[in-house]
């Protein structure tokens, strides 16, 4: 069976459609979803695959990825970050009642702390490509100045 655009899209809404829905973003899952098009050409383009439109990446597209649950783990965080791009209400109080919005941005940080967590493990993405570090001989070194009659 062939991974589709609208697998894709049924997956991410299932994920994330009340938070897609509270930033205003559409929760169809034809193939078709604008909202869902940046995220799913993200995810195609970190497989290492291309797409001729990233605002409108095709289902040939989506299923050039070999591995569609890394795809997913891909277009997921990037939808997070979409969402929390879009979060617009702050906290507000106004007499005995208070509204702490700021919490969906904290619970969007640590869900993407998560996925960006098993990135790493799962497939080493975001995972330091160049490390350095020192060789120590454990060597003394002795100065050619100093006589041993000293």
């Amino acid at each position: 069976m062939t991974v589709t655009r609208a697998n894709i899209e049924t997956t991410l809404v299932a994920r994330a459609s009340a938070l897609m829905a509270y930033v205003s973003m559409a929760i169809t899952v034809v193939g078709t979803n604008a909202d869902l098009a940046d995220p799913i050409s993200f995810g195609i383009l970190e497989c290492g695959e291309s797409v001729a439109d990233i605002t409108n990446p095709t289902t040939a597209e989506v299923a050039a990825c070999a591995n569609p649950y890394k795809l997913l783990a891909l277009a997921e965080f990037r939808l997070l970050e979409n969402i929390a791009g879009n979060l617009a209400k702050v906290d507000t109080t106004l007499g005995p009642r208070s509204e702490r919005l700021s919490q969906l941005a904290a619970l969007l940080e640590a869900r993407m702390k998560r996925l960006s967590d098993m990135l790493k493990t799962k497939y080493g993405i975001g995972a330091a490509v160049l490390t350095a570090g020192y060789i120590d001989y454990n060597i003394a070194s002795h100065s050619d100045s100093v006589s041993e009659d000293e």
